[in-house]
């Protein structure tokens, strides 16, 4: 018999009921190109496919397939799971060391975006 554990608030945590996790298994991040990454960072940050378009400067039909790939790729079935990879594997995805959502604290701002639309 599973034990549930208690979180500060004294409620159980959803994921000690199930076998399941928020992602499942490792993601692979390898097989993405240069642009499917910038998608995917980007995506981490919860804009539309529009703001999307207009953020990368490309048709919103783009922005779909590159999600589409990202979803194969990555092993993901939905938009949500991609953004938790994106959040959850930021470092790996970003190409800025001095990036403000790095694992190190208190570096100045990046916009992940600004590289792609600074060289149009």
């Amino acid at each position: 018999m599973k034990t549930s554990l208690r979180t500060r608030n004294g409620m159980p945590c959803p994921y000690q009921e199930s076998d399941d996790g928020p992602l499942e298994g490792p993601v692979d991040l390898s097989r993405l190109t240069a642009r499917e990454r910038q998608v995917l960072l980007l995506l981490g940050g919860g804009p539309s496919n529009g703001e999307l378009s207009r953020r990368l400067r490309i048709s919103e039909r783009t922005v779909k397939a590159h999600i589409s790939r990202i979803l194969i790729k990555t092993g993901q079935s939905t938009r949500l799971q991609a953004a938790m990879v994106s959040a959850l594997h930021h470092d790996q995805l970003c190409p800025s060391p001095d990036c403000r959502w790095s694992l190190a604290a208190g570096s100045p701002p990046h916009d992940p975006g600004a590289d792609e639309v600074s060289a149009a």
